[in-house]
């Protein structure tokens, strides 16, 4: 009798996260998750980015469990290497679009008068709705970088965020030149929109620039076939 497709499809997302934590195990990197925000500040800030995202801040909003989680990838003293945090919002009321509209402007214009925030956005984010999640602030330490650690370890977001919202989209805002070379292809996002929010003024610390890259539910678990076929660890 053949397992049922939900089940297998749940297998299949364990067996790719196994599959990605033993790669970085591999690799002399021990990981760890969390839903503790003034902890992901902390530890960000000690980082030589510094560069805590707004969507990311317990200043901004109410972060917990059920709806956010972070990971941190350590090496053998104990020191923060890399660091990527998600977020599920359920946007059955409204488009991305429309959620950006007023969720940048709280964050970014009202208290900068000088940024400006336009209305055409991505096109593909006016029909964006339903379980959404946000990935981001992702980041590697210079000397880990050039391993071929990115990859898994944002893989590793994308799926654990599969694996407990199953939601119907999971998105990024990526650099323009990092979504031309391929990166975001590399790392399990299968759509592309070269732009994303809209900025007639852009703060100074937000890129102008930014596509809209994402992936939908199929494709995540397209994505955690695909590295179980790769790495052979399959269920039986």
């Amino acid at each position: 009798m053949l397992p049922d497709g939900d089940d297998q499809a749940t297998l299949d997302v364990t067996a790719a996260i196994a599959a990605i934590t033993s790669r970085v195990e591999q690799s002399g990197l021990s990981l760890k998750e969390s839903a503790d925000f003034n902890l992901f500040e902390k530890t960000v800030r000690a980082t030589e980015d510094k560069y805590l995202m707004e969507d990311f801040s317990p200043r901004f909003f109410d972060l917990h469990g059920a709806t956010a989680f972070w990971i941190g990838a350590y090496n053998s003293h104990g020191n923060v290497v890399s660091v990527q945090a998600a977020k599920m919002e359920d946007l059955k009321d409204r488009s991305l679009a429309e959620h950006w509209q007023q969720q940048q402007r709280r964050i970014f214009v009202d208290p900068n008068p000088q940024a400006r925030f336009g209305t055409e956005h991505a096109h593909d984010a006016f029909h964006m709705r339903g379980r959404i999640v946000y990935h981001g602030n992702l980041w590697l330490r210079k000397d880990v970088r050039g391993q071929g650690l990115a990859e898994p370890l944002t893989q590793l977001g994308f799926l654990l965020s599969l694996l407990k919202w199953s939601p119907d989209y999971l998105y990024g805002l990526m650099a323009a030149r990092s979504a031309e070379k391929g990166f975001g292809i590399r790392v399990g996002y299968r759509r592309f929109v070269p732009r994303g929010t809209h900025w007639e003024r852009a703060p100074g610390h937000v890129r102008p620039d930014d596509w809209l890259v994402y992936a939908t539910r199929s494709d995540l678990h397209g994505l955690a076939k695909l590295i179980v076929r790769e790495s052979g660890e399959g269920p039986e």
